[in-house]
């Protein structure tokens, strides 16, 4: 089924587009995905989501992918063939709500070969607590897929679509008796040893090997790009080096450190105590490479009956950003003649039956369904 993109500043087409699926007796379900530039309030998109009958969700991100491009506005609808049992959570609320608040409403999504579809606030504090709410209720057997939502400003913001309408701090999901073929990887390499986290506070890393956080990672980044740190322009080379956590039998999980503050690295997800990382380095060789084995997980993962000429990709915008206009040349790598659509995120979440859940940064999931 085909993707829909929507110019920006067109609310009366968004209403157009969203009439025109609600009569559709193929769709099932939405996906709704509007970029941040330039986009709608929720005192104009609210009154069109709640009009509309069929499940709905989505949210704002940095920006979206059709048809192979990146587009930094405008609004992206993804129908479904499936039905989505969708529901919406307040991440302001207590981790220890989340559980009986799956039971109610999801207490009949448990077939094992199931998707779920996760979008949640970036900068919520209970993202960690809500993944892992969802993995225990949801099982290592469903398929789930992803990503942060919000914008690059990194101030908070009314980022999550459902028909409810548009909320912040919170997160949307859909459960899908569908399901999923998911390919996960990134392309970093390792340039350092095993590094032990000796100190943090949630998404603040302060030590490393019982030392000062940045003045590990300073003498290691250093030596191997041959360039200093400026004091005011630390993601400048602090993007190129992102930090690595070993997993048993999975994709290394990838935390990208954005900014600095005296000798403390801070993230936008959480990094724990006790958790050994390498300082990872790539180019563009190494991260197209990792775009391409996305892609052949996902087609060696898949199924009779599967969309295989149309992908969704969900992709870290922090990829765009180490990448910038050689960007195009990921999208390539993973098109090659298909239809690519998706969204640019602030954080990635896939699983597909292999290990535990995991919210990635600097990381590429390509599914087809």
């Amino acid at each position: 089924m085909k993707a829909i993109y929507i110019l920006p500043n067109n609310i009366q087409d968004i209403e157009n587009h969203l009439a025109k699926l609600e009569l559709d007796k193929d769709v099932k379900s939405v996906l709704f995905f509007m970029a941040d530039d330039f986009h709608y309030s929720k005192e104009k998109l609210n009154p069109l989501l709640k009009q509309i009958t069929k499940p709905i969700i989505g949210g704002m991100f940095p920006e979206l992918i059709y048809q192979g491009e990146r587009k930094k506005s405008g609004v992206l609808l993804v129908p479904l063939e499936f039905k989505l049992i969708t529901q919406l959570f307040d991440l302001s609320q207590s981790p220890e709500e989340f559980p009986k608040y799956l039971e109610v409403a999801q207490k009949d999504s448990l077939n094992p070969s199931s998707a779920l579809f996760i979008f949640m606030d970036a900068l919520s504090s209970n993202k960690d607590s809500f993944i892992e709410s969802l993995f225990n209720f949801f099982g290592i057997n469903t398929s789930y897929i992803g990503g942060g939502a919000g914008s690059l400003s990194f101030k908070p913001c009314n980022c999550l679509i459902s028909n409810d309408g548009v909320n912040v701090n919170a997160a949307v999901i859909g459960w899908a008796d569908k399901k999923i073929a998911l390919g996960v990887a990134h392309g970093w390499e390792p340039i350092s040893e095993p590094l032990k986290i000796t100190e943090t506070d949630y998404t603040e890393l302060k030590g490393i090997n019982w030392k000062p956080a940045f003045e590990v990672y300073k003498e290691i980044v250093e030596s191997h790009s041959g360039m200093k740190f400026k004091a005011d322009k630390f993601f400048g080379l602090a993007k190129s080096y992102p930090f690595g956590i070993s997993k048993i039998d999975a994709e290394m999980v990838v935390r990208d450190p954005v900014r600095l503050t005296d000798n403390t690295i801070h993230f936008v997800d959480k990094i724990s105590e006790g958790e050994y990382v390498n300082i990872l380095h790539g180019n563009m060789e190494s991260l197209l490479t990792g775009a391409a084995k996305a892609k052949e997980m996902a087609f060696s993962n898949s199924e009779e009956g599967m969309d295989r000429n149309t992908i969704f990709c969900i992709d870290c915008i922090s990829r765009v950003l180490f990448m910038e206009d050689a960007f195009k040349e990921e999208l390539v790598a993973i098109g090659q003649g298909l239809n690519v659509n998706g969204i640019l995120t602030i954080g990635e979440i896939a699983n597909s039956g292999e290990s535990f859940l995991e919210i990635y940064n600097k990381t590429i999931v390509v599914a087809i369904w």
